[in-house]
């Protein structure tokens, strides 16, 4: 096999009522001979983006007659109803399977009943513009902006990252992440929700949830003109189970043993070389890193 090709093998699903279509890829690893990365990837609506983490495995046979078994199956229960899959590939070589790849929290529905997700603050689409999306939300009593930006990285293939701001003070939740589109980026949309979590204080802690939105076309042939503006396909693309955030929060509440700082009365104050506990050519990859788990 030369060492630029890629072998392609397509897939195709039907996840109650949503069209896929996964890929897995298989192209030599670069200085190993007999050595070949595996990755696998989703197309869903309009988009295809990468599942799971590529494996690379060592073959002695031939990697354009490879022979796998790609399969999704639910769990009794998810939230959305009917949206929750696992993931399982299986490669069979010689009467042998080998799993390379698994994932049990695969989230894709066609027009999923978001409003079943109790107690859920969903945000409200307030400016689209080209490469951006505003969304306004209201978590633990706090006014926020999501804030989604496009990049465009080459013909097709585009960035996304995602923000928040609230109070004048904002971070990165995640950035780059890589979408393959057919279509214009004006054509996706998000469905981005909390769900609030028991906290002390109340109203701190938070579930963070970011589906993407595309409209329903039919893979089919027969059928390829089906398409309808009513319809969806969502997948969710990230979450987090410890978003903080809210406003006029009770520390009080967390009990008598409580400390509560004092700041000094000459505080704040400007320091043009303050002294630090690391060298400054350490600083840049320390702070880097810090930003990396913030998010």
């Amino acid at each position: 096999m030369d060492t630029q090709e890629t072998m392609v093998y397509a897939y195709n699903l039907d996840a109650g009522g949503a069209p896929l279509q996964l890929f897995v890829l298989v192209e030599p690893a670069v200085d190993q001979s007999n050595h070949y990365t595996f990755s696998i990837s989703m197309k869903a609506g309009h988009v295809e983006r990468a599942l799971c983490s590529p494996v690379t495995l060592r073959l002695s046979i031939d990697p354009r007659q490879l022979d796998f078994s790609v399969f999704i199956f639910p769990p009794r229960t998810s939230l959305p109803a009917g949206c929750l899959y696992h993931l399982r590939v299986w490669l069979r070589a010689r009467g042998i399977d080998h799993q390379i790849f698994s994932d049990n929290d695969l989230w894709v529905g066609r027009d999923p009943d978001f409003w079943a997700v109790g107690d859920a603050s969903f945000a409200v689409l307030r400016n689209a513009m080209q490469d951006m999306l505003i969304y306004q939300s209201i978590v633990g009593r706090a006014h926020a902006r999501f804030i989604i930006k496009w990049k465009l990285v080459e013909v097709g293939l585009y960035s996304l990252s995602l923000e928040y701001e609230a109070g004048g003070v904002g971070r990165t939740l995640f950035e780059d992440r890589y979408l393959r589109l057919e279509c214009e980026p004006q054509i996706v949309t998000f469905m981005i929700y909390t769900i609030p979590m028991s906290s002390t204080p109340t109203g701190a802690s938070h579930r963070l949830r970011v589906w993407l939105r595309t409209p329903f076309v039919s893979l089919s042939p027969a059928s390829s003109a089906i398409s309808s503006g009513e319809s969806y396909i969502y997948q969710r693309i990230w979450k987090s189970d410890d978003f903080r955030l809210g406003a006029g929060l009770n520390f009080e509440a967390l009990g008598p043993q409580l400390v509560m700082g004092i700041r000094d009365l000459d505080s704040p104050r400007v320091e043009r070389d303050p002294p630090r506990l690391l060298p400054r050519r350490l600083q840049p990859s320390i702070d880097g890193a810090s930003r990396t788990s913030g998010s």
